[in-house]
């Protein structure tokens, strides 16, 4: 029998040594910090319960709209304690207006921000807030779509068509701007290549004013404007300097012929999957930046003028007389819209609302 030297000794006693080590290790408990412990950490526990919601829109980044969308991202994960995470989407990355209005109805979009005008085809009623001078400040329109019985209809139509809205906001009252031809009356505008959304409503409009309407989705306006797709379009002042459109349109004429809303909604199938504590942040949260956001879009209007002037544009007032010409021109648009969009009865109670 061969002898085992020791050097040949200390090597396998060292091996044995190792391997129980490596054995009783293996059948300790894991760390709590493990990736693949069966009990997760407090971190991981609330990764895994953490909803994450998708919110886009079609204006730019630190915009009005952008705000508002912030607001309530922030504000839902505030009032969750970090259960809710929204990652807003900006500039149209999740589709162009009236992709997303439809999305929202299919149950393919989550949460979108988008104006009533986008569901002027597919809701009856919806677009009643851009009918032309019916409204002359935020008070009476927000009035009329958050505290009446016109706003309630509205969001009743909404709900059955598979959407939620959370909130209202006004983004101003809308003025005529052109690119290169400095318009001053109503009349100089007939003939005139006309950016107008893709809204019977705003055709009819613009139709009746002698201009020729070019519907244009919202995201690619100023090209349009810089290409001289168009001649000129009608928006906010606030969108006109969110929108960068003072770099390819230089005149305005400020019509006031408009106001518009813009709403923040939610697919109903996503909403009702969602735990009630839940649903209650997101309808407060809706609330609560609305309120916010309002606020900033009557401080933001007040100074988008002067911005716009320094940028270069040149302003000019309605004529009263051009006015009374717009009012009597557009009339019977409204009325037509209203028939075709069973909303007769709509106008009807706007009317009244505003009168108040």
């Amino acid at each position: 029998m061969k002898k085992i030297s020791m050097k040949r000794l200390l090597s396998f006693l060292l091996l044995l040594t190792f391997i129980t080590s490596a054995v009783a290790t293996g059948c300790s408990s894991k760390p709590a910090n493990s990736a693949n412990s069966a009990e997760p950490t407090d971190k991981e526990d609330k990764k895994e319960d953490t909803i994450v919601i998708k919110l886009g829109h079609h204006h730019n980044v630190d915009g009005v709209v952008d705000l508002y969308c912030k607001k309530f991202a922030e504000l839902a994960d505030t009032k969750s304690n970090g259960r809710i995470r929204v990652d807003v989407y900006p500039g149209a990355q999740l589709g162009q207006e009236n992709e997303a209005a439809e999305g929202i109805l299919m149950g393919t979009q989550q949460m979108s921000g988008v104006s009533t005008t986008a569901y002027n085809n597919l809701i009856k009623g919806f677009g009643l807030d851009m009918l032309p001078f019916m409204f002359d400040s935020y008070e009476s329109i927000m009035k009329v779509f958050t505290d009446s019985p016109v706003g309630e209809e509205l969001e009743s139509r909404f709900l059955k068509q598979n959407g939620r809205i959370l909130g209202w906001i006004a983004l101003g009252g809308r003025h005529m701007i052109f690119t290169d031809k400095d318009i001053k009356s109503v009349s100089q505008m007939k003939g005139m290549k006309m950016r107008s959304p893709e809204s019977d409503l705003f055709v009819g409009m613009f139709n009746a004013l002698g201009c020729r309407p070019t519907p244009i989705t919202w995201g690619e306006t100023y090209t349009a404007l810089q290409t001289n797709v168009v001649d000129g379009m009608e928006s906010p002042t606030t969108s006109m300097k969110d929108m960068k459109f003072y770099e390819v349109a230089k005149y305005c004429l400020l019509t006031n012929h408009m106001w518009g809303t813009f709403n923040l909604v939610i697919n109903e199938g996503f909403f009702q999957s969602l735990p009630q504590d839940i649903q209650q942040i997101i309808i407060d949260s809706g609330k609560e930046a609305s309120v916010y956001a309002n606020k900033v879009s009557q401080e933001e209007e007040k100074k988008s003028i002067d911005f716009l002037k320094e940028k270069g544009m040149v302003f000019h007032e309605l004529p009263e007389e051009d006015a009374v010409i717009m009012r009597a021109s557009i009339e019977p648009v409204i009325d037509k819209w209203g028939k075709e969009h069973g909303a007769v009865e709509l106008i009807k109670m706007l009317r009244e609302e505003v009168k108040k």
